[in-house]
């Protein structure tokens, strides 16, 4: 038997991909009898409040909750009062701007017919991963980002989560802090503490446009990086406990260096490298400095030769690599200096790439 699902889209000024949205949860092929859909909306000053009524209205066969909330106080805020309205037995996070596979429900909801599963999310198709070194960029970081959230989810789990698509047994939930972001992945670490595991599922789809330039991606980055580092740094005393199984003694601890402290070890190492060379041999900095600019320019290769496509791969892995630790350090050291990221700032680009869009 089927469980009753609760779809939770959180909304602030999204008339440029609301409609698509509402659309494509109505080609959901789970049961609408045992859908709902809750939608809380945090003070918009566009028309997504008149799209949602006018959605209600004309789709009746459909449960939907709309939720209105005067002011905008930050995602978690707004998730948390979604959970306590929402009645499903599962519930499933999903943003505006990701748009689901027609079976994405149903297969997410499948991962609980493991009673040892208390959360899951889907894998991250993009639409525009050859628009420009922005967006190829960020096809490199998704290859490695499912290759080690599958591989967690087969040791035991993952403690990084998909909010565009995750879902969490209705009883398993706790209310989340709500000045500090990732509620995603906090909950699914707040689940896997209480014994129950959390998984990536890539069969799962969902859709989603990759910022489509370095500011905007770098804004989308340093948001989730901080967001990410909270949780890791909250759940720290999990690291290195065997009642958590291979999530405390090795994927926890892994994410937590990979996240809170390797960042400032792997720039700081290469500051100090560079400041050395320009003490021993000058020549050697600029080789150093010619060497990465040939690199990057590698990793921007169209060429069809086999030899270059192999180099362009590995090119663009240091690259992905690279800017990661930049985004990451300069995250954990707003963080540190008191500066929350937890009322996300919008990506508009992303947006925009979706009203431009005249497939969807």
């Amino acid at each position: 038997m089927k469980a009753k699902v609760s779809l939770i889209v959180a909304t602030y000024n999204e008339e440029a991909t609301l409609p698509n949205k509402l659309k494509n949860v109505l080609e959901q092929d789970y049961p609408k009898e045992l859908l709902e859909l809750v939608i809380i909306d945090s003070g918009s000053t566009d028309r997504t409040p008149e799209i949602v009524e006018e959605f209600m209205r004309q789709n009746t066969g459909i449960k939907v909750l709309f939720i209105r909330e005067k002011e905008r106080l930050g995602k978690s805020h707004a998730v948390n009062v979604a959970y306590s309205k929402a009645s499903g037995e599962i519930k499933i996070i999903s943003d505006s701007d990701a748009m689901l596979d027609k079976s994405a429900i149903t297969k997410i909801v499948s991962n609980f017919y493991d009673s040892s599963v208390g959360a899951a999310c889907g894998r991250q198709v993009l639409l525009n991963p050859d628009q420009n070194p922005s967006t190829l960029l960020e096809k490199t970081y998704r290859d490695v980002y499912e290759v080690l959230r599958e591989g967690e989810s087969i040791l035991d789990s993952t403690p990084i989560f998909h909010g565009e698509l995750s879902a969490y047994r209705a009883d398993l939930i706790e209310t989340l802090p709500e000045k500090k972001s990732a509620d995603d992945s906090r909950l699914a670490n707040i689940i896997r503490r209480k014994g129950y595991r959390a998984v990536y599922d890539s069969s799962a789809v969902f859709f989603e446009y990759a910022p489509p330039n370095l500011r905007s991606r770098f804004i989308q980055k340093v948001r989730r990086g901080q967001g990410l580092i909270r949780v890791f740094w909250d759940f720290r005393g999990c690291m290195l406990r065997k009642k958590y199984g291979v999530y405390g003694m090795l994927i926890l601890p892994m994410e937590f260096l990979m996240h809170c402290i390797f960042p400032a070890l792997w720039l700081l190492s290469i500051v100090a490298l560079l400041f050395a060379l320009a003490l021993y041999d000058p020549v050697l900095l600029l080789l150093a400095l010619g060497l990465f600019v040939a690199v990057t320019a590698l990793s921007r290769s169209q060429s069809e030769s086999y030899v270059l496509k192999k180099l362009n791969k590995w090119a663009g892995l240091f690259i992905s690599f690279l800017s990661s630790q930049i985004i990451l350090f300069y995250a954990l050291i707003l963080w540190i200096s008191g500066r929350s990221l937890h009322k996300w700032q919008k990506v508009e680009d992303v947006r925009k790439e979706w009203k431009n869009d005249k497939s969807a």
